[in-house]
């Protein structure tokens, strides 16, 4: 822990903290008679949280939502901040092992969380046990609701420290992608709940029949999503096979956007569209390797090759995320309004587009990709990049570039001075660059 920033080092004892004072505080009405009931609760947490699918972009997605929010119907908020935070950093434990601080965190966030939803359940009037319409079904919704928005908090709090991006864009971003996921899972706990009040609390066994079916419908999403990058991989292929003298320059100009998108602290879904976009920017030139070998290029070739954004939008709008395509579209747009397809100017190109505009023409001079015929030293592209800015360039990721590239230089002096041959992965050098 001793490597984590200074406001993750107080992040996590500031949530057990408060975990535990809660747990204390609302001893006094967690009613004891039912520990046969958390007992078997915290038991079916420890299984669903041992079936886990990694996850392509990192970590792994486990089936709990089901019991996040069957537990904000059934127990009042201590008894659900008690159980969530001994059953899952008993199952964090079981599942990844003793790390003090990351098992204590993760029982006490989720233990708050569903705390939290517990507590908005009956503040909005929720009791399956009488239900009154419609005041229930409100309750019913919007207490998994207030679960995935405190849960979403605490996530997008220790992410955005670790990886340095803006913690309110982190937050709506994490909300946004899991809100129709997780809402799907609301009737289902809606249905447990009914049975657990209904009939008998030992009914939520039944959960664990769902186990193979839920940890299938992650699979398959999980498996989307690869097949997804599969497709953006092979198109990257096909490009580099028509043109294989600029092979190599799509990743290594995403690597740099990636770069300067996180230095400008993106959210990870920014910089996830701009990576795709940087690696799909030139899909439109395959079929156009012959104008671009010729020696002498016409005003005609030029229109035909500045065609290729528009080429390049279009496959790129077949994929499932459209604004890959926006980002490709205009990524050839300069800042004072003089570049194409659209002549847009200045905050009106979309930021990813700035952003793979400076990482294409940076990698292209360092790599002596066209319209340059032979590779340049750093010091001459970061020349002609500041010369650009406010013209060409986005002023703030053309300051972001510069950093990234001075950060560079230190480390490879640095690398140099004790004799190793890496560059620290924090200042991660995109290839075709040279100190």
């Amino acid at each position: 822990m001793r490597t984590l920033s200074r406001q993750v080092r107080i992040f996590v004892p500031a949530t057990v903290g408060a975990a535990t004072i809660v747990a204390v505080v609302f001893a006094d009405v967690i009613p004891w008679h039912e520990w046969p009931q958390a007992g078997l609760y915290l038991g079916l947490l420890v299984v669903a949280y041992s079936i886990r699918v990694p996850d392509p972009r990192g970590g792994s997605v486990n089936p709990t939502s089901v019991l996040s929010y069957l537990a904000t119907y059934v127990f009042n908020p201590g008894t659900a901040v008690l159980v969530f935070i001994i059953g899952r950093t008993i199952a964090y434990i079981g599942a990844r092992g003793w790390v003090p601080w990351r098992a204590l965190l993760n029982g006490a966030q989720i233990g708050l969380s569903v705390g939290v939803g517990a507590l908005v359940f009956r503040l909005v009037g929720g009791n399956l046990e009488r239900i009154e319409w419609p005041q229930t079904l409100l309750a019913v919704i919007v207490g998994p609701l207030a679960f995935q928005v405190a849960n979403n908090f605490f996530a997008a709090f220790a992410v955005s420290r670790w990886r340095s991006t803006p913690f309110l864009r982190t937050w709506i971003d994490g909300i946004r992608d899991l809100f129709w996921p997780n809402l799907l899972s609301i009737p289902t706990a809606t249905v447990l709940a009914l049975l657990y009040f209904r009939i008998h609390y030992a009914v939520v066994l039944t959960y664990l029949a769902l186990l193979p079916f839920q940890w299938r419908a992650i699979a398959l999403y999980i498996k989307q999503r690869r097949l997804y990058a599969q497709i953006v991989d092979g198109l990257v292929v096909a490009a580099d096979v028509n043109f294989p003298l600029a092979s190599g320059h799509a990743r290594r100009v995403a690597d740099l956007a990636v770069a300067i998108a996180r230095e400008m602290r993106l959210s990870e879904a920014a910089v996830e569209s701009v990576q795709f976009a940087a690696l799909l920017h030139d899909i439109g030139l395959i079929g156009k390797d012959d104008l671009l070998e010729r020696p002498v290029i016409t005003s005609e070739d030029t229109e035909e090759l500045r065609d290729h954004v528009r080429v390049g939008a279009e496959i790129a709008r077949e994929l499932p995320r459209k604004e890959i395509a926006t980002l490709i579209r205009h990524h050839h747009e300069r800042y004072d309004g003089t570049g194409y397809p659209d002549g847009l100017k200045g905050e009106a190109i979309p930021l990813g587009s700035r952003i793979i505009g400076v990482a294409e023409v940076a990698e292209s001079m360092a790599s002596g990709v066209s319209p340059y015929s032979t590779a340049s030293p750093t010091a001459s592209i970061v020349s002609h990049i500041v010369a650009e800015r406010g013209r060409a360039f986005d002023p703030d990721v053309v300051d972001a570039f510069v950093r990234i590239v001075e950060r560079d230089a230190l480390a490879v002096a640095a690398a140099e001075t004790l004799t190793r041959p890496e560059i620290p992965a924090h200042t991660a050098r995109p290839q075709g660059f040279q100190a």
